[in-house]
């Protein structure tokens, strides 16, 4: 939606959910050809011998991301910041043991040197019909190609994961290895009076703030075509999780609304291993299949009842559901060799203490409580290897280093959970009224809360003791449009500050935060919460053929993600445009931007509307 030429936002009709699981596993295999069929049967009857009007639109798009640094994305086999390096492997502390000892040892896999992040070809076709003046029915048909130019390690896959079957990362999905088509939207409209209704495969959006998702709860993101990188102003548009589901709203009088939905559980899709985008360090290997297979069929559901009071709107959510980004713990690698622990004998591994501490470091994660925690959780087969509980930093690391050098490089394994949690939330809208020609005129203050009783997060040691806490989350928004001069639309800004009790921007605990990633120093030392700031503006030009934009990221912590942007639309059928990523951060590990700062680079999107 374009709201007076300003941001686009994603946000059209909003709902509800409501669930358990109830779902069986073969009951799914069939759902997805079954809702296909379903929803089209029950336009058939809506619509009986009337004739449709039916409307197609869509456009194809070229989408090169160009790396504007030499950086590799560390979290890769070919862009591990060991590879090439003469490491010291220091297990003397441990003498007399059997081969213990100062030794070295370097990564064999070679570094890429990649020009692009990003050369995809995009198709969206949406179809639209309006069977009568009840019933209207949606469709959009999205297919993504990415050609192998990436230089990954071995031969990775893009876009199958190890969630639904076949590979598929979404409920209404076809990929392979560099490809992939999906339905994002397939679903019916039900409108009589003051009751709508939407029933088919659909994302539902809730909360309006850029960067933050504070009230934006029901549905997870696919993080496997640009991650977070795409325009800001986009607000998670092509990467919020369709899933099947049931929405309805009721408005009770002209100024209350009750709205509610039940839908099926389907979790964020991570990029994949080796992959442009991945942000987990490819030494680990993740088992999504047991814990998703636990929560597949489980439905979400939750509800939401706006007023408004003259120039005061409110707002009130409680949602239930599982946590589409799930948590993560130490598992069974099933090795020959080291099942029973979580460890595997593997090339692309780890190959020393000081890459262990450093990767955790960058993981947010404590390495040395994780060392323990998988030697005590996972006795007596990591006891039968002579491992123990480390009492201090430096021993832990000689007992890594020992343990290298006898095995070789080592693969953690982890799992993948999906805990079920309980969110409330409230919201305010008010629009200041102070007189023709002031600055704060129509200036629109918006305020979002959740709390989440209960909230299970990963714990910094990967222990399948997860950390458990209430967690808070509220942001502030400051949204204007004002005209600078009679020459120029209106510039719309908006500026945005949001808070987190327990968690950074991405959902990781922060007591995992500020690792130095030293060999025998350096552990993490935790943060009391999480705050950011965000500021975004949109200029359009006299023609309205031009438009620039510009967004900012900043953790107070220290790191800042820079977005300036330019759009040149000359006709109805092209439209260009180019906008950058431009990180700054001070490789701390305690700001989130840590994460993405290998990701400078400059996006072009060259678009033809048919």
């Amino acid at each position: 939606m374009n709201r007076k030429g300003g941001l686009e936002l994603a946000s059209t009709r909003y709902g509800l959910s409501k669930g358990g699981e109830i779902m069986s596993r073969k009951s799914i295999e069939a759902a997805g050809g079954l809702l296909v069929g379903a929803v089209f049967a029950v336009a058939a009857l809506a619509t009986g011998a009337q004739a449709a009007d039916y409307n197609v639109q869509g456009f194809i798009r070229q989408e090169p991301a160009i790396k504007l640094t030499d950086e590799e994305n560390p979290y890769n086999q070919q862009g591990n910041i060991f590879n090439g390096r003469t490491i010291t492997q220091d297990s003397s502390l441990l003498a007399p043991a059997p081969g213990a000892g100062v030794t070295t040892t370097t990564r064999p896999i070679d570094s890429a040197d990649n020009d692009f992040n990003l050369m995809a070809t995009r198709l969206e076709v949406d179809f639209q019909a309006n069977f009568n003046a009840n019933w209207t029915g949606f469709a959009k048909l999205r297919g993504y190609f990415q050609p192998d130019i990436f230089d990954g390690h071995g031969d990775p896959e893009f876009f199958e994961t190890d969630l639904w079957s076949g590979g598929r990362g979404t409920f209404l999905e076809a990929n392979g290895q560099n490809y992939m088509v999906d339905l994002p939207s397939l679903y019916l409209d039900y409108a009589d009076g003051p009751l709508w209704l939407r029933l088919g495969n659909q994302q539902i959006a809730w909360g309006e703030s850029l960067f933050f998702r504070v009230l934006d709860v029901p549905n997870g993101l696919d993080l496997r075509r640009h991650l977070l990188l795409d325009l800001v102003a986009e607000e998670f548009a092509d990467e919020r999780v369709a899933a099947p589901g049931l929405r309805g709203s009721y408005r009770v009088t002209n100024d209350i609304e009750i709205e509610g939905f039940t839908q099926l559980f389907s979790p964020s899709v991570l990029a994949n291993p080796d992959t442009p985008y991945n942000v987990i360090p490819s030494q680990f290997t993740i088992h999504q299949d047991e814990g998703f297979d636990d929560a597949e069929g489980s439905m979400n559901f939750g509800g939401r009842i706006q007023a408004q009071f003259g120039d005061l709107a409110i707002q009130a959510i409680a949602v239930n559901r599982r946590n589409p980004d799930g948590v993560f713990h130490w598992m069974d690698s099933g090795d020959p060799i080291l099942g029973g622990t979580p460890f595997s004998m593997s090339s692309t591994g780890v190959y020393s203490a000081e890459e262990w501490f450093t990767y955790a470091g960058m993981a947010r994660l404590n390495g040395f409580a994780g060392f323990n925690a998988a030697i005590r959780e996972f006795q007596p087969a990591t006891g039968g290897l002579g491992a123990f509980e480390a009492p201090n930093q430096t021993l832990a690391a000689a007992e890594l280093d020992y343990f290298f050098q006898a095995l070789g490089p080592l693969r953690g394994h982890i799992a993948r959970v999906y805990p079920r949690e309980n969110i409330f939330g409230i919201g305010a809208n008010y629009v200041v009224d102070a007189g023709a020609g002031s600055f704060f005129d129509q200036l629109v203050i918006r305020s979002e809360f959740t709390w989440t009783p209960d909230k299970v997060f990963t714990s910094p040691d990967l222990s399948r003791n997860h950390i458990v806490e209430d967690e808070y989350v509220a942001s502030l928004v400051f949204e204007k449009y004002h005209r600078f001069s009679q020459e120029f639309p209106a510039t719309f800004m908006v500026l945005q500050y949001l808070f987190k009790s327990e968690s950074d921007m991405f959902g990781r605990h922060l007591s995992g935060m500020g690792a130095t990633g030293a060999r025998t120093t350096g552990l993490p030392q935790g943060e009391d919460s999480f705050n950011a700031i965000a500021f975004a503006l949109q200029q359009p030009f006299p023609n309205l053929i031009w438009r620039a934009d510009f967004s900012v990221l900043y953790d107070v912590n220290g790191g800042a993600l820079i977005q300036p942007g330019l759009k040149w639309k000359p006709n109805e059928a092209w439209t260009a445009e180019v906008f950058a990523n431009v990180t700054l951060s001070d490789g701390g590990n305690d700001d989130i931007i840590d994460t993405i700062d290998w990701a400078d680079e400059l996006t072009f999107r060259i678009t033809y509307q048919f």
